[in-house]
């Protein structure tokens, strides 16, 4: 029986975005290799609830905020969350589990942990660079250099991201050598879409997002509107849902999802969608051709930048956490204008042409017969020297 190459996929748990890109690599990957995860908390939960084999490892971050924003200063400086535990507990884990190639997404001590142990990776993210003004730069771009030379040392550091300029992630890019944009990785394979007539809210997960959601019930009740609130956190949906009985006696336009498995079947029937600035839920909205609402966390200069671009493309409409009552307008031009939606659905079609699941696998494709060809060129070689031995000898 021919042994499958190990891969081991490294997973950054803060938000849940780099945690779905994961899995669809991993989905598309799994017929053809053997799949281990290294991940933590929520992430590691989700991940082995699919199957997986999963090593529990430490955050290097937690991302921390409150009121709608991001304190970044607090969110990489946390004595609580050490990368010196992170990287030792990962050095055990690829010792342990002996991988042919490492994929991290974001997961910068496994690929610290990856160099000492000489073993090859990947490196996954939509950032290397934050375009800002803010006085968020004098921690942003410093961190960002240094994560750069450790970008420039893996094989390639892949985009899940459509190439330029349709690029949702282009703010916060910096063009290196090995830097290849791959397309969308997205858990599911859009098809059978539809409008089913209401608004989809994914805007929850961490407790300073909160005021968005009983605004947007607030709107719902007030206009008749059906609304899904996708929460991310049980807590969250107890208290939104107590929320909404005071609103009204009778919410039954109003859908409170506290932790959904079902989010393909939310995203492909919904009119449009209504977030927060991570990468891999716009990713998801535009790969479905839906018109995205956004509104970036306060303070966290990459959530601004995809913000932009959206807008910029005109597939949807931002607003600032400090104008939330804009949000009731920016959800009438959404549905009257339809700009939106042509564009969303424009974007559609390029996140169909340049497929990041099929193209990951082609990468790792190419690297496993390359890896196979120099291991043949080695052995043929090992053999000529032995028989120029022996010929010498005799």
């Amino acid at each position: 029986m021919v042994k499958l190459m190990k891969i081991l996929i490294s997973v950054c748990g803060e938000g849940f975005g780099h945690t779905t890109r994961c899995i669809a690599v991993a989905e598309e990957l799994k017929n053809h290799y053997d799949i281990a995860f290294i991940a933590y908390g929520k992430s590691k939960n989700y991940i082995e609830s699919l199957g997986y084999e999963v090593f529990e490892t430490y955050p290097e971050i937690k991302l921390t905020g409150y009121e709608g924003k991001f304190d970044i200063k607090k969110s990489i400086f946390n004595k609580e969350y050490n990368p010196t535990k992170a990287i030792k507990r990962e050095r055990e884990i690829i010792k342990h589990y002996n991988p042919d190639l490492i994929i991290s997404d974001c997961k910068y001590s496994t690929i610290i942990a990856s160099k000492f142990l000489k073993k090859p990776y990947y490196i996954i993210t939509n950032q290397n660079y934050t375009k800002t003004d803010k006085k968020e730069k004098f921690i942003v771009y410093p961190v960002m250099s240094m994560l750069n030379v450790i970008n420039r040392s893996a094989e390639e550091v892949l985009v899940p991201d459509l190439p330029l300029p349709y690029t949702i992630c282009e703010y916060n890019l910096k063009i290196i050598d090995n830097l290849e944009f791959i397309g969308p990785l997205i858990r599911y394979k859009p098809k059978n879409i539809k409008d089913g007539g209401y608004i989809l809210s994914v805007i929850g997960g961490f407790e300073y997002r909160y005021r968005i959601l009983k605004y947007l019930a607030e709107i719902a009740v007030k206009n008749d509107l059906n609304v899904k609130l996708v929460c991310g956190s049980w807590g969250v949906g107890r208290e939104l849902e107590s929320y909404v009985n005071k609103l009204t006696d009778n919410p039954k336009n109003i859908e409170i999802i506290p932790f959904t498995n079902n989010m393909e079947k939310l995203i492909k029937n919904c009119s449009f969608i209504v977030c927060h600035g991570g990468h891999s839920t716009i990713m998801e909205g535009i790969s479905f051709g839906k018109p995205l609402i956004v509104i970036p966390d306060l303070n966290h200069p990459e959530q601004e930048n995809n913000a932009k671009k959206v807008q910029d493309l005109a597939c949807g409409i931002t607003i600032s956490h400090n104008e939330i009552e804009k949000l009731e307008m920016a959800i009438n031009e959404i549905q009257n204008n339809k700009i939106y939606a042509e564009n969303a659905k424009k974007l559609k079609k390029l996140c169909k042409q340049y497929n990041g699941r099929e193209n990951i696998r082609k990468i790792i494709s190419k690297r496993l017969k390359r890896k196979k060809r120099n291991l043949m060129t080695r052995i043929k070689q090992e053999y000529l020297r032995t028989i120029h031995k022996i010929r010498t000898k005799i």
